[in-house]
């Protein structure tokens, strides 16, 4: 008689949910410095506050500073994982793809819900002091958009390269040199389109003129990530 079982593979949200805390676990140390950067400078703030004559205007460097974070997050939470040698998923009760995506997803989560504290966070010091806030509730969305675009584009590259670090330094240093030599001319073009373009990065990272300008630079970028994303993990299906 055969006595091998045949076990049904856990569910997606239990795995989902085994991602998200071992993504906790590997942030740990990134959390406790976001907390110890963070309570002092709300304490200083409500000392300010006590003063009634402060200004606590919401810093518009975060909508640039939260994405950068975000861009950089999956070469930290993927830094111990062995993608490319089959290693730490070849046992897994997951197919390989499917486990990545939602390893991804349980990233997103983190990125978003770090921004939004970040960004209620200091909302709630503007309005407390009387300063300017955010502004519309559409504003609201843009740090968190431009933070799960930047999050997508940085998890293709980790998923699509074996070395993703060396990479991006490299294209840093190779555009540097460029600029230092004045040989970047040709390439100034496409990066005014990339940057500054209808469908710009600084749309989707500042919120643009309009919230219509700003949804459909962000529907670009974002379904461009989303899209890198899905296409890259295709490098890793099973078989």
């Amino acid at each position: 008689m055969n006595s091998s079982l045949q076990h049904e593979p856990p569910r997606a949200t239990a795995v989902f949910q085994l991602q998200l805390r071992k993504m906790g676990r590997i942030l740990r140390p990134e959390l406790i410095g976001l907390a110890l950067i963070l309570s002092p400078t709300a304490i200083m703030a409500l000392g300010l506050l006590m003063q009634r004559d402060a200004a606590l205007d919401y810093p518009p460097e975060l909508n640039l500073l939260l994405p950068a974070a975000a861009f950089l997050l999956p070469f930290r939470l993927w830094s111990k994982e062995r993608l490319f040698d089959r290693g730490d998923f070849l046992f897994m009760p997951v197919e390989r793809r499917k486990h990545i995506l939602i390893r991804v997803c349980a990233g997103a989560v983190w990125a978003l819900g770090l921004a939004a504290a970040v960004v209620i966070l200091f909302n709630l010091l503007a309005l407390a002091a009387g300063s300017p806030t955010i502004g519309a509730a559409w504003r609201w969305l843009v740090p968190l958009g431009s933070v799960a675009t930047a999050y997508l584009l940085g998890s293709a590259l980790v998923l699509a390269l074996r070395h993703p670090l060396r990479w991006s330094l490299g294209l840093v240093l190779a555009f540097a040199l460029l600029s230092a030599f004045d040989l970047s001319a040709p390439l100034e073009p496409s990066i005014q389109v990339i940057l500054h373009g209808d469908l710009g990065l600084e749309r989707v990272l500042s919120g643009g003129a309009s919230s219509m300008n700003w949804a459909v630079a962000l529907l670009f970028w974002f379904g461009l990530s989303l899209t890198a994303v899905a296409l890259v993990s295709l490098r890793h299906r099973e078989g």
